[in-house]
């Protein structure tokens, strides 16, 4: 077997001499609505609907009807503030830096009635130097959050151009790095969020802190070793040192005389020292632990540590006598993929906790699923996620958050590709990860969706829209990402035969279609990316949700939770045609029939794709999880309860 490559890179900047520290700063906060001045706590992480709802300002939002009643926070400015106290002691670092690791989403921050940044991405962490800013004793942090529909607004009249929203009343959704479920999607009702989502800190560090460890892989010879090639960036240390450890045994360490760290060195890990990494089913997961430490006169100055695994992933798409495949070899061997696509598991992503991603990861484990899609209308999840799918042996194709058309142009792209770069960055060293894709169903959006007639693009504006949102995800992106990459998902259209014999395939007959459950089998693409049917939560769920004089048949508490354009009549044809039954005269008779009828359409679904191989290397159904307690396509509802569903997905995907 040949070994990889790997390739450590280690970015540091240098000043003045003492360890690092990092002080959380996610205490003590308030906030209030701007023009109104009466101020509440606040919790951080947290956003402006949840902390209005813990000070009794609004009604619960996931309560009956309430979400309604609770639009108009979008539409206003908010203020979040708390005290900073600095000792002679912190003032003494060379550095002190102001890192807020989510801003939700147009933000502008202040220190001491200094404005020292601006935030435009949701999806960024934002930090800036302020030791200048900072006076001994108390200090005033300050952060001003504008309407993101407002704003939104703005960037629409500056770009000039109505850009498509099927999803999005307002039209301002393409225009903002957002998460774009927020603003409504076919799963759940708009909540569009604003505040600080993430953890604060204050990070005080000087003479060297380690940026980042990249370890990139490569086949090198045949001589079954692994290379660790090291590169330092820093200006000069009066006796700088650094150590690398693997597993927290000492692997090497430089004393540089000179005063600069900018030579490059290489070592040869011995033979077989790392085993490969497989997903769950083809074999072991072994993890390693790379640890990097930067000293000055024998002072630890900085700490780095990150897991990897050796994995070698290729093959996504050739050409074949039948068409164009679509599919992943790892270490080389053919894995035919079996899971499913993933969505928030809530409809406020600062409530997400670790524990909820990881949970995710779980239900997938026990399912038998050895891949996830990380679908684009979302978040970028947390590190606990990637690395409990490196653990269970889980692949995961990765989308950038780019569900709609954007303005690719200017300050927008430059602001694309920073998050891109971050979270390629932090997600590129975890085996698991084994694709990027470029965006959510925009191609064939875009030809097949009627999107020029009904936004009125046409001419020099049509082109201008496709050639620079063609260019961000085959060119910008695919330039970032690492390894494996697809510009878009689907690749291929359902509706047509060609679609069926090229890349992968979002099969969207069934429901959209109002196809019987039989077309499954007559509408295997290459690797069906998407597809699925609805069914509603136990009405046990929607009790928590709805009041009891409501839960009924055809009340209208009920209807308001279906957000789907067909509203519930595709579930009401299936019971009859596909089980054979009599309509269902109460609630709870047709929420048992809608999963029944979920069950088996999933059952004849998976069947049909593996029954396929080779022609079919994947399928991931739409969708594990739910982000709102309603009807969808989902087999675990919104608190975590697997769905008849779930228990035929288990059985298939188990299988041997």
């Amino acid at each position: 077997m040949k070994a990889p490559l790997i390739s450590l890179v280690f970015l540091l900047a240098i000043q003045v001499e003492a360890q690092e520290v990092h002080i959380p700063l996610n205490e003590g906060w308030s906030f209030c609505q701007v023009g109104q001045e009466r101020w509440y706590p606040a919790e951080v992480p947290g956003v402006v609907q949840t902390d209005l709802l813990r000070n009794g300002l609004i009604p619960d939002y996931m309560q009956g009807s309430n979400i309604d009643s609770v639009q108009w926070i979008e539409n206003e400015d908010w203020i979040y503030k708390r005290n900073l106290f600095v000792a002679d002691t912190l003032l003494r670092h060379g550095h002190l830096d102001l890192v807020f690791k989510g801003l939700d989403t147009f933000a502008e921050v202040y220190l001491n009635d200094s404005l020292i940044g601006k935030a435009d991405n949701m999806f960024r962490t934002w930090e800036w130097e302020v030791k200048r800013h900072l006076k001994k004793g108390e200090n005033e942090l300050k952060v001003i959050f504008r309407s993101p529909i407002k704003e939104g607004a703005k960037l629409r009249e500056a770009y000039g151009i109505q850009l498509p929203h099927d999803n999005d009343p307002s039209g301002v959704s393409p225009y903002i790095r957002k998460a774009a479920y927020q603003f409504g999607w076919d799963f759940c009702p708009r909540l569009v969020t604003s505040g600080i989502w993430k953890g604060v800190e204050l990070r005080a560090w000087s003479g060297a802190r380690i940026l980042n460890a990249e370890m990139e892989f490569e086949i090198d010879s045949n001589e079954g070793e692994a290379l660790l090639n090291l590169m330092f960036d820093s200006d000069a240390l009066r006796k700088p040192g650094l150590k690398v450890f693997l597993n927290d045994s000492l692997l090497h360490s430089w004393r540089f005389h000179d005063g600069e760290m900018d030579a490059m060195d290489h070592i040869v890990i011995s033979k077989n020292v790392l085993d490969r990494w497989w997903p769950i089913g083809f074999g072991k997961q072994p993890l390693y632990k790379i640890r990097v430490e930067v000293y000055e006169d024998r002072k630890l100055l900085s700490t780095f540590s990150r897991s990897f695994g050796s994995v070698n992933v290729n093959a996504l798409s050739f050409v074949d006598d039948v068409g164009s495949s679509f599919g992943f070899y790892i270490n080389g061997r053919k894995v035919f993929a079996k899971g499913c696509n993933l969505i928030p598991p809530s409809l406020t992503p600062s409530m997400i906790s670790d524990s909820m991603w990881v949970a995710q990861v779980r239900h997938m484990q026990i399912a038998g699923m050895n891949t996830v899609r990380v679908w684009s209308g979302g978040i970028y999840p947390p590190e606990a996620f990637y690395y409990a799918c490196d653990t269970a042996g889980i692949l995961v194709w990765q989308d950038f958050m780019i569900a709609n058309l954007v303005p690719a142009e200017g300050d927008f792209l430059k602001n694309i590709k920073a998050e891109a770069y971050e979270h390629v960055s932090r997600m590129k060293h975890h085996p698991c990860l084994a694709l990027h894709c470029g965006n959510n169903e925009l191609r064939v959006a875009w030809q097949n969706w009627g999107w020029q007639e009904r936004y009125g693009l046409n001419g020099g504006e049509a082109r201008r829209i496709i050639e620079t949102n063609e260019a961000l995800w085959t060119k910008e992106l695919w330039q970032i990402a690492p390894g494996m990459y697809t510009p878009t998902s689907p690749l291929s259209n359902w509706g047509n035969a060609r679609g069926l014999t090229e890349g992968d395939l979002h099969y969207w007959g069934v429901w959209h279609g109002d196809s019987t459950f039989s077309s499954f089998k007559n509408n295997v693409g290459r690797f069906v990316s998407e597809w699925g049917f609805q069914s509603y939560p136990d009405s046990a769920l929607l009790a928590k949700y709805i009041h009891p004089d409501s839960l009924y048949l055809g009340s209208s508490a009920v209807a308001r939770l279906q957000r789907s354009y067909k509203t519930d009549r595709p579930i009401w044809e299936a019971i009859g045609r596909e089980l054979g039954e009599e309509r269902p005269t109460t609630l709870g008779g047709f929420i048992e029939a809608s999963q029944r009828a979920q069950a088996k359409a999933y059952g004849m679904a998976i069947e049909a794709h593996l029954a396929a191989q080779p022609h079919c290397m994947g399928t991931l159904l739409w969708q594990l999880n739910d982000c709102w307690p309603g009807p969808s396509w989902s087999i675990i509802d919104y608190e975590g309860n697997p769905k008849p569903a779930y228990e035929v997905v288990k059985r298939l995907y188990s299988a041997p």
